[in-house]
């Protein structure tokens, strides 16, 4: 379970799955987290929360990527974990554990733009939710 960085010929895709919905969408943060930053060199200090609704679990999973995006941007922030709380069919209510960007102890891997709709599709597959997703970078 969880995610795996595949090939893509310019920006950076990755498959994602999960046994719950509110698990795939946590596995799909944790991807972004680490092509961010190493998360496991983060220490989860501060907690910032945030609220996304949707009409589609599509654009559930790309606005709530945005959120993190946002701020990782605005607020200078690395992340170690999300607590992700569904809120209704297409509604997630969470919170981003991490500490501000520290270039002596954080090293940023990839300069992640967006979450894309590239080819996106979330598929519900035997027991579990998998799409692959794409980053521009």
């Amino acid at each position: 379970m969880g995610y795996e960085i595949l090939d893509h010929t310019a920006d950076v895709r990755v498959r994602i799955e999960g046994l719950s919905f509110g698990n795939f969408l946590r596995s799909a943060a944790h991807a972004l987290m680490d092509l961010i930053s190493d998360r496991t060199k983060v220490k989860p200090v501060e907690g910032v929360g945030f609220e996304v609704e949707a009409e589609t679990g599509e654009e559930l999973l790309i606005k709530m990527l945005g959120e993190i995006l946002y701020v990782n941007r605005v607020r200078d922030m690395v992340f170690h974990d999300v607590e992700i709380e569904m809120t209704g069919k297409y509604g997630v209510k969470g919170k981003l554990l991490g500490e501000k960007f520290d270039p002596a102890r954080h090293e940023l891997e990839l300069d992640i733009k967006a979450a894309t709709y590239h080819n996106l599709k979330i598929q519900r597959v035997n027991d579990r939710f998998i799409a692959e997703v794409v980053f521009d970078i």
